[in-house]
């Protein structure tokens, strides 16, 4: 798997915060705004993990996750869910393959951090060789 976390929704407000954020916890990322592009994006270059988001157009979070687990070359990324339609966080985490859920609205770097452990992404090196204390 790659160095990179592939965040996918099609808000670009959101798109950006994550990636903000998870810059700052020294994790390299690329985005995708559909389920179409991600499974493109990640036949090219698998990711270490996928941030889904499950309300979006062309192909929503749930169909992109049915490819992904059906796909040999795929199913072992970790993906972690988030929306603002999780109702019930536990049920979700027993799908297959989801690593991890996280409401939109509880973009949090401790959140984020918890998430990303649990699906054991590592960072990487910020500039002067050092990586994110927590990660």
């Amino acid at each position: 798997m790659g160095n990179y976390v592939l965040i996918v929704d099609d808000d670009p407000d959101v798109r950006g915060l994550i990636t903000d954020v998870l810059t700052m916890l020294g994790v390299k990322t690329r985005k995708a705004v559909n389920g179409v592009q991600a499974l493109q994006m990640v036949h090219e270059n698998p990711p270490a993990a996928i941030m889904l988001d499950l309300m979006m157009p062309v192909m929503d979070g749930f169909s992109t996750l049915v490819r992904l687990q059906a796909d040999p070359l795929t199913r072992r990324i970790p993906v972690i869910l988030m929306s603002a339609m999780i109702d019930n966080e536990r049920h979700m985490r027993k799908l297959p393959g989801v690593a991890g859920v996280i409401p939109k609205g509880d973009f949090s770097i401790r959140r984020l951090k918890s998430v990303l452990e649990q699906a054991k992404v590592r960072a990487e090196p910020l500039p002067g060789g050092k990586t994110s204390p927590s990660l």
